[in-house]
């Protein structure tokens, strides 16, 4: 694994990020669970930067993944949209970028982590368990083909 530094991502960020996205989500088209964020815009994604907190992953000088987190409560912050460029995938980016996502949960005061993700997908559940996470209920979808979890971590 090369070195990955994770940090805050600023509006610099989004044409590179939105290119991530569109990599990442478009593998799970492929496998049936489509998502907005593959075929995110530069626009859509400065607006995440500017609304939420976004942190990006940065290997030899380039955004090769990012997590957005939105404080849903005083207690709870929401990740989302965790995605690692296709060509990088394997290398422990997701897994840092979860890590840091914690980190700045636990620092701005929140206690737990809370994600949705498709319980059918051929690995993302088991990569949330992996990290800690535990089913807390379902996330039906009625403009999907498919229905989602909720999984939490408490920090």
């Amino acid at each position: 694994m090369s070195d990955i530094a994770v940090r805050t991502a600023t509006v610099d960020d989004a044409e590179r990020l939105a290119a991530v996205y569109r990599s990442a989500y478009a593998r799970n088209r492929e496998l049936g669970f489509p998502a907005k964020a593959a075929s995110a815009t530069d626009a859509t994604v400065t607006e995440w930067i500017r609304d939420d907190h976004v942190l990006v992953a940065v290997a030899e000088g380039t955004v090769v993944g990012g997590v957005r987190l939105d404080p849903v409560d005083d207690d709870a912050v929401k990740l989302s949209r965790l995605a690692v460029h296709e060509s990088r995938k394997g290398e422990g980016i997701g897994a840092a970028l979860v890590d840091a996502a914690e980190r700045w949960s636990g620092r701005h005061g929140h206690g737990t982590v809370r994600l949705t993700t498709p319980e059918e997908h051929p690995f993302l559940p088991e990569f949330y368990r992996d990290r800690g996470f535990r089913k807390t209920g379902d996330y039906p979808l009625a403009y999907r083909d498919y229905d989602e979890i909720v999984m939490e971590k408490r920090l």
